[in-house]
């Protein structure tokens, strides 16, 4: 084993997705010497491709905008439908942000995540892709860190810094060596993952918003379908693993070759909505399964050590919240560790303690908003009129906070949003809620959102090759 460069670093990071782009990028900028160890070689597909109005000042911080704007479908808002696609409502990010902001992202992963790694790289990070770090040892004399990789060519080395960030995303490198990684056992879901090419663009997709669509009584799941290009279509399929198993025993007895396929292919044919829009669709490569994606770590923070983004916690992709968690809790974090160390010690750990707080108050936010959406006694987001009103004093804040829990407004106005959620986890409250606005009708074309304004300005570039079209 050799180490070819004896520098010392300041941070070390493991991986280079959003998370550890922003937060390389934040730190060099502040004066910071940053290392990157990334195991894949970009660009790479993942999942998230739905991204939050409130990412948007991170994008203009990060002086990635301009390119986005270039790149990817516009977002202006999320739907929510029902089973059979008789009952939906849509909610406009216009309707509480008065700024350009609110015109979001739909992106294809593999080039944005690209975006950001090579933005870190222009600000002065060193990115080490094909590099897989082996192992890390936090104990060093002085409170220094070391950290061993093998790198594609089978070449292992090890390096030295005085504080390690694990932005390894659903790898979580630390929180498993550390035996701090939990399940969330309520959030036990399974993920199917597909491009789909050749699809009508209906239901919401027209106009660039993510349709969340519910499986219907007894099937434990929704459908997620987002434009990501001018022919490419994302549908996500999350379903709960006991009705999987369920599932997989009657395709298999059935004498079905691939149980996985034939249960993504049922579905889909099966809800009217995703049947409607990938009737003559075929799929751009075969769909990626994702399980056990719903987990936290019990420790975050330390004197030469923290967990950030997917790393420290994630939970559920309903809210599309996953990437702008990663982005801001990345950013907050560089923040404050820039001050802990040019600050002294008291304003340094204050600092420290309210990030700490900010983000885990943020996370235990949004983890509140799914658990809701997931119990059937509370709010039905397909069934709510986004722009109903009412007489009763105080329902129209009501309407602005689930736009703005929709929207990404998640880290400093929480304990705010979390008495709101209470309200309406209440069966009688939002029972009494609800029956005033069900049959409000939403006229979702009045923004004017049309082809030009959401797709018109998009060059395509990079990303993931075509395989072999697959018909379903």
């Amino acid at each position: 084993m050799t180490n070819k460069d004896k520098m010392l670093y300041d941070f070390i990071i493991i991986g280079c997705g959003p998370a550890g782009s922003t937060a390389a990028t934040r730190l060099v900028r502040n004066g910071y010497s940053v290392l990157v160890f990334e195991r894949a070689k970009f660009p790479r597909q993942h999942e998230g491709e739905s991204l939050l109005p409130f990412c948007y000042p991170l994008f203009e911080e990060l002086g990635v905008l301009d390119e986005l704007k270039r790149r990817f479908v516009r977002k202006p808002g999320a739907k929510f439908t029902n089973y059979d696609g008789k009952k939906s409502s849509v909610w406009f990010f216009e309707s509480i942000i008065q700024d350009e902001s609110f015109l979001s992202f739909n992106v294809e992963r593999a080039p944005f995540d690209h975006i950001l790694m090579k933005n870190a790289v222009k600000n002065g990070a060193i990115v080490m892709e094909e590099t897989r770090v082996e192992a890390v040892n936090k104990d060093m004399p002085g409170g220094l860190v070391e950290v061993e990789t093998i790198n594609a060519a089978g070449e292992k080395q090890k390096w030295t810094s005085r504080f390690i960030i694990d932005a390894s995303g659903q790898e979580t490198f630390l929180a498993k060596r550390s035996g701090s990684k939990n399940a969330y056992k309520e959030l036990d879901r399974i993920a199917w993952l597909g491009h789909w090419k050749g699809a009508k663009y209906l239901h919401g997709a027209e106009m660039g918003l993510i349709n969340i669509i519910h499986m219907g009584e007894g099937k434990k799941g929704w459908f997620a379908t987002q434009p990501v290009g001018k022919d490419l279509i994302s549908l996500t399929m999350i379903v709960e693993r006991q009705y999987m198993k369920e599932q997989k025993k009657l395709l298999t007895e059935a004498g079905a070759e691939d149980w996985q396929e034939a249960f993504y292919f049922k579905e889909i044919k099966e809800c009217p909505v995703t049947n409607e829009m990938l009737a003559d669709a075929k799929m751009r490569a075969r769909f990626i399964v994702v399980s056990d994606y719903s987990y936290f770590s019990d420790i975050m923070y330390g004197d030469n050590f923290a967990l950030i983004g997917d790393s420290y916690k994630f939970l559920d992709p309903i809210f599309s919240t996953g990437v702008y968690l990663a982005m801001k809790s990345a950013d907050l974090f560089a923040d404050a560790i820039h001050v802990k160390l040019t600050a002294g010690k008291e304003t340094g750990d204050r600092k420290m303690d309210e990030t700490i707080k900010k983000i885990k108050g943020g996370y235990d936010l949004v983890e509140r908003f799914i658990n809701i959406y997931y119990d059937p006694a509370s709010l039905n987001l397909a069934e709510v009129a986004a722009d109903a009103r009412s007489e009763y004093q105080g329902l129209e804040e009501a309407f602005s906070l689930i736009h703005f829990l929709l929207a990404g407004d998640f880290f400093d106005k929480y304990e705010k949003y979390a008495n709101f959620l209470d309200m309406i986890k209440n069966p009688a409250t939002y029972g009494k809620w609800k029956n005033l606005i069900v049959d409000s009708i939403h006229d979702a074309h009045k923004y004017g959102y049309d082809y030009d304004r959401i797709f018109g300005s998009i060059v395509e570039e990079e990303g993931i090759k075509d395989a072999e079209l697959i018909d379903k």
